[in-house]
């Protein structure tokens, strides 16, 4: 036994001289988790959990007397959703050029649609300890995003989709007309 006991001994202190100390762990980092994307060729940052899918621009189908950012009625999933022109919606003005090929989709409750997207590049994670909360946004974008990441040398803002859906202008797709299209009813 004590052979046993100096085999054991000689083996520890062996490994005690050759071993190497445990790596010190890093801090844990927060991330930001999304995905950078055009919305009306404006470089944009929508967070992951905001985004209910990416999908090819469906056809859809117009819907009478609805503001002109209001493309139409797709089909998706088994259910009907109303598919929005991002370009009208934020410049007011109809986008001229090639299709819209993606949409994003939101779904919330009460609301459901999806918007078109000018490119869509990629996923992305980002040290949340570097969010700039300060830096100036393009005006049509600034109502509805929540700071951002500089990568790159470029501001990226995170398109806050809370924001977007408090606007009231979302919600009321009605064409404002000074000629309504029916008789008002006596």
């Amino acid at each position: 036994m004590t052979v046993a006991f100096v085999a054991l001994t000689d083996l520890q202190q062996k490994f005690a001289l050759e071993s190497v100390e445990l790596p010190v762990p890093l801090p844990a980092v927060d991330l930001w988790q999304g995905v950078l994307l055009g919305i009306a060729d404006v470089p944009l940052l929508v967070a992951t959990a905001d985004i209910d899918a990416i999908v090819a621009t469906p056809p859809v189908v117009r819907i009478p007397g609805t503001k002109t950012w209001v493309l139409g009625m797709a089909t998706h999933q088994g259910g009907l959703l109303p598919v929005i022109c991002s370009d009208s919606l934020f410049y007011q003005r109809p986008h001229t050029g090639r299709k819209r090929e993606y949409c994003m989709v939101v779904k919330r409750p009460g609301f459901h649609f999806a918007l078109t997207l000018s490119t869509l590049e990629r996923n992305i994670s980002l040290p949340l300890a570097q969010r700039d909360m300060q830096h100036p946004v393009v005006e049509s974008f600034a109502p509805y995003c929540a700071g951002g990441f500089i990568r790159e040398d470029q501001f990226l803002p995170i398109l806050d989709i809370n924001k977007l859906l408090a606007d009231r202008a979302l919600s009321d797709t009605a064409a404002n007309s000074e000629f309504p299209v029916e008789d008002p009813l006596q």
